[in-house]
């Protein structure tokens, strides 16, 4: 797969495990939810490495044919200039065009391929790592003129998938249900205590949850930076630097919001006020900067049961997909 034009894009997969003692992220997708949803359309494992694109347009040429798909958010995409639906499957022949052109508001889309982008794994994982420059395509974005390995052979589910595609009249049918596509429109992220919630003032505290914040455009793969009011620590104490993961919510020196994504580092000195939980990751992900977000506090007892759902539910997704090839 040849790539003619391109803004922000980079390989990703599910992430890097097992590597965050030695000062190395986890890294992978943005967004989870889209990415497994877009490799499981095409008959790819979960942890397929695919193309996560972030801004700016994007046009490829298809180098043999290829199952792809584009899902997530923020991108009207075409084949040969024909209009095709996020989240719709597509065959396309050696030489045809896929461009995907940024809409206003933005977004994160992704780009799966049946078999995934057949890179080198590096410490077990073909993500990106920008900041070493190690990992997906040369350690680096991709540019026009990149020619991205792809597996020529079908699986024998991919082969049902092309079959049903090509069927006279049926190019259109095969697409993700509206019930089963992720909706992006929530503003309301679910978040349990951090470990220096309560060094906060019950002000600060009462602010946290009832009041709207801004994500501003100081944000990126690393963490998400939010403008509102300031929340005030009630003690004073020296923090030591501490674990964090994708969604701590740290709080800086002038009491704004910041929470940590992807790429975020594995220790981190400010206080950490609470933390996204994770089936609300994805939704965080995909919000740009002037969105007005709330955060609301749950306990750790209903972060595990929306878990939980979430994954039964792309767990059945999945076996119903499988069956209508059957």
């Amino acid at each position: 797969m040849l790539i003619l034009k391109t803004g922000m894009a980079t390989i990703q997969d599910m992430g890097r495990f097992g590597y965050r003692n030695k000062g190395i992220h986890v890294g992978g997708v943005m967004d989870k939810t889209s990415a497994f949803l877009c490799n499981m359309l095409v008959a790819n494992e979960q942890d397929a490495a695919l193309v996560e694109i972030t801004g700016g347009e994007w046009l490829t040429e298809m180098s043999h044919p290829q199952l792809i798909v584009a899902g997530g958010k923020g991108f009207n995409v075409f084949v040969n200039d024909n209009p095709v639906s996020f989240w719709q499957p597509c065959f396309l022949q050696a030489g045809d065009k896929l461009r995907l052109i940024p809409l206003p508001g933005g977004g994160i889309s992704y780009l799966a391929i049946h078999g995934g982008i057949r890179i080198k794994p590096v410490l077990n994982s073909r993500s990106t790592h920008l900041g070493a420059s190690f990992g997906g395509f040369n350690g680096r974005l991709l540019r026009p003129g990149d020619l991205l390995p792809t597996a020529v052979l079908r699986t024998t589910q991919a082969e049902k998938i092309v079959r049903h595609i090509c069927r006279p009249g049926a190019q259109h049918h095969l697409r993700l249900s509206n019930t089963a596509i992720p909706d992006h429109s929530r503003n309301s992220v679910r978040i349990i205590a951090g470990h220096e919630y309560d060094w906060f003032t019950p002000a600060a505290r009462e602010l946290l949850a009832s009041s709207l914040f801004e994500l501003t455009g100081m944000s990126n793969r690393m963490g998400y930076r939010f403008n509102g009011p300031a929340l005030q620590l009630g003690q004073h104490e020296q923090v030591i630097s501490s674990a964090v993961s994708p969604g701590t919510i740290q709080v800086s020196p002038d009491g704004q919001l910041l929470v940590l994504m992807a790429d975020a580092q594995t220790t981190g000195g400010y206080p950490r006020i609470g933390q996204v939980i994770s089936a609300d990751l994805p939704l965080l992900a995909q919000k740009s900067a002037g969105c007005q977000l709330q955060f609301r506090l749950v306990t750790i007892a209903e972060a595990e049961t929306v878990y939980l759902k979430r994954e039964e539910q792309l767990a059945n997704l999945q076996k119903d997909y499988a069956l209508i090839f059957t």
